[in-house]
């Protein structure tokens, strides 16, 4: 029997692999993207998405591709809605090319 490991949150993610091993929190990470703390905060508790504005910002501030953070919210949003779809999306029939 397989058991599904469950997706983490880009604010898990953010945490974990970022503001935990640089020693940073979410007010300085906050300063640093001149955004609101509570976006961060929000962030980091999952009760908000990465916005593309902020996305970009964390890219620049940590180094990274642009679309990294994006691409990591995007990635994230698929695996949680398309069980959600899957007899809907399978009831699509794709449109045949000639």
């Amino acid at each position: 029997m397989l058991t599904e490991i469950p997706t983490p949150t880009v604010g898990e993610i953010l945490k974990d692999e970022f503001l935990d091993p640089l020693g940073l929190d979410a007010i300085k990470l906050a300063r640093a993207l001149n955004v609101p703390a509570a976006r961060i905060v929000a962030i980091l508790r999952g009760q908000r998405r990465l916005t593309v504005e902020t996305g970009l910002k964390l890219s620049r501030y940590f180094n990274m591709s642009d679309r990294f953070f994006i691409d990591l919210q995007t990635e994230i949003d698929v695996r949680h809605e398309k069980p959600a779809l899957v007899e809907e999306l399978a009831g699509i029939a794709p449109l045949a090319l000639a």
